[in-house]
């Protein structure tokens, strides 16, 4: 069989067991976790956050709009638990980080189609520039600064003999927050100050929610939140709230969890934060939801859309069948 009609055939199967999904009585939902839309696409062995090009992600979006119900993450698990047999699956678009193109590249796309998302924010740069350390990892990065006795004076030399841009990020994920500011700042030394394009103003999120996109908390300083104690991770729940509240004009529902990251004291201390849901990215983007708190999101791959809709109706009978059996 040729790559064609294997190809052919994988979609007729995906196509089957999507409906029969459907058809299913489960209470499952599909949650997707966007970053960067741009162009060019990026390039993953090289760029941390690397770019889906706006083509690939409209035809994602438009594929989703027409086989499943896209709705705003924090309804994500109230429409699971009520949908009917034969009706649609619910997906959830997000997107976080902030991002310019946010605006730019991903909004548009989304008021063609007439679908809702909901976007993750910090609200570090509402006022002014700012870029987190990944961010300034990458432009030394590109310009060739991170050598190795660079990585040696901030403490990163066991990377020295052979890093990669990944390795050299993980370590510094790792890091305690202190450390972990001390990095960033050795970072903006190192590439430069942030430019004025860096994250997104208080006008930009207004911009989101007039066109009628939901915004959610990403937490102010990005932290990784299994790692804080109880006090700093109830500040990292609350430290830049209200800011953003403010830029909203209102309540934020949700909170995505900084690097995908959190467990049940995350999730408990989300709950008495006062957000009805929280998402994870731990990469299973499919199933029920059973803890609002923790609800699992998937990247989207940057292949083609049909490998994508294959992907999703795999992962989607999966869980019904796991669910049924």
């Amino acid at each position: 069989m040729n790559r064609t009609a294997a190809n052919l055939k994988q979609s007729v199967v995906a196509r089957i067991q999507a409906q029969r999904a459907r058809r299913s009585s489960a209470s499952v939902g599909i949650a997707l976790c966007y970053h960067r839309i741009d162009d060019p696409p990026g390039d993953p062995e090289q760029e941390l956050v690397p770019a889906l090009g706006s083509d690939r992600f409209a035809e994602q979006v438009e594929m989703l709009a027409s086989r499943y119900e896209p709705v705003l993450a924090s309804d994500l698990r109230d429409a699971a638990a009520s949908r009917q047999p034969g009706q649609r699956i619910p997906v959830a678009i997000t997107f976080d980080d902030d991002l310019p193109t946010h605006t730019r590249k991903a909004m548009p796309v989304l008021l063609r189609a007439g679908v809702p998302a909901t976007f993750f924010v910090s609200g570090a740069s509402l006022e002014a520039p700012f870029a987190f350390w990944w961010e300034r990892l990458q432009r030394a990065w590109d310009r060739g600064l991170v050598d190795e006795s660079w990585l040696r004076g901030v403490g990163l030399g066991s990377l020295a003999a052979d890093p990669s841009i990944h390795a050299v990020a993980a370590a510094i994920e790792g890091l305690d927050p202190g450390e972990r500011a001390h990095v960033a700042a050795e970072l903006a030394n190192l590439a430069g100050a942030d430019g004025s394009d860096c994250g997104m103003r208080t006008a930009d999120v207004r911009e989101l929610v007039a066109a009628g996109f939901e915004i959610g908390f990403h937490t102010l300083r990005h932290d990784r939140l299994p790692d804080l104690d109880d006090d700093a991770l109830a500040g990292a729940l609350s430290d830049g709230r209200e800011d953003l509240e403010r830029a909203v004009g209102g309540p934020l529902r949700s909170v995505s969890y900084p690097h995908g990251k959190a467990d049940g004291r995350t999730a408990r201390a989300a709950r008495a934060a006062g957000f009805d849901s929280g998402f994870t990215a731990g990469g299973r983007s499919v199933g029920e939801i059973d803890d609002p708190h923790l609800i699992d999101r998937g990247y989207p791959a940057s292949g083609d859309v049909r490998g994508f809709d294959r992907h999703l109706a795999g992962k989607l009978w999966q869980v019904v069948g796991e669910a049924s059996g």
